[in-house]
């Protein structure tokens, strides 16, 4: 296999890359507003909500459109899967007219059904970390039903409680966070197999592309507009600075 010094630095810098971005962004927001930091204390208080009045209509709704928009992108990887593997028995006939393009290094059909392969290995760990993720919404709906009453047909009663039963709310929050953040694993997934198409074109393309992908998580994940408008909606600066949020 003709793999060039090139081809091989570019493909151990795209994946230290993202193995160095997911360790750094999970440090990092530890200490600085990232959305994940704020999120979570936003998902906090919607359990401590929960915890209070019990869950509505709304509540429920809520939580099953996330769940929707992880089984959509869950499927779309099958799809993309399936595509993959059809045009990895056909790479000779579709990938090696690229090579008339003077910017695209030619290389043999080996390379490039490896080059397919990787594409194929991410989209597999991004339709796994989909899935999980739907699990584990589907954990919260089990958890969320057994541990709070429903508004609608409880809150009539004089007796009503919104604790169905006494729960840890605080481990709670934390099963629905980490549905979220295997969603934001698969997501990630998808932004590095954008990188890892430009391997096709070749190495300093992949390279480059490998690092607008960095520069574009970090940019979205750390100083997004949204993020700026979810951290000023807390009236804070840092939600690290903001008291703990407790249960009753």
């Amino acid at each position: 296999m003709d793999f060039s010094p090139l081809d091989i630095f570019s493909f151990v810098f795209f994946v230290g890359s993202w193995l160095g971005y997911s360790l750094l962004a999970r440090r990092a927001a530890r200490k600085r507003n990232s959305l994940s930091s704020v999120l979570y204390r936003y998902r906090k208080e919607w359990v401590r909500k929960l915890s209070i009045s019990g869950m509505s209509e709304v509540d429920s709704e809520l939580l099953s459109s996330l769940e929707r928009q992880v089984s959509f992108l869950a499927s779309t990887s099958l799809l993309i899967l399936a595509s993959l593997v059809t045009v990895l028995s056909t790479a000779s006939d579709m990938f090696m007219n690229l090579s008339s393009l003077r910017f695209v290094t030619e290389v043999s059909v080996e390379v490039v059904q490896m080059k397919l392969l990787l594409l194929l290995c991410i989209f597999v760990y991004g339709f796994f970390t989909f899935t999980w993720s739907i699990r584990q919404y589907g954990f919260c709906f089990i958890v969320f039903g057994s541990s709070f009453h429903t508004v609608k047909y409880y809150r009539e009663n004089e007796e009503y409680n919104a604790v169905a039963a006494k729960r840890d709310f605080g481990a709670i929050t934390k099963v629905l966070d980490r549905a979220a953040h295997s969603y934001n694993y698969g997501i990630r997934a998808y932004y590095f197999a954008m990188a890892a198409l430009a391997w096709f074109i070749n190495a300093w393309f992949f390279i480059g592309a490998t690092a607008v992908v960095i520069f574009v998580l970090y940019r979205r994940e750390f100083m997004s507009s949204s993020l700026n408008a979810m951290v000023t909606a807390r009236q804070v600066d840092n939600v690290h600075d903001e008291d703990e949020i407790t249960f009753d």
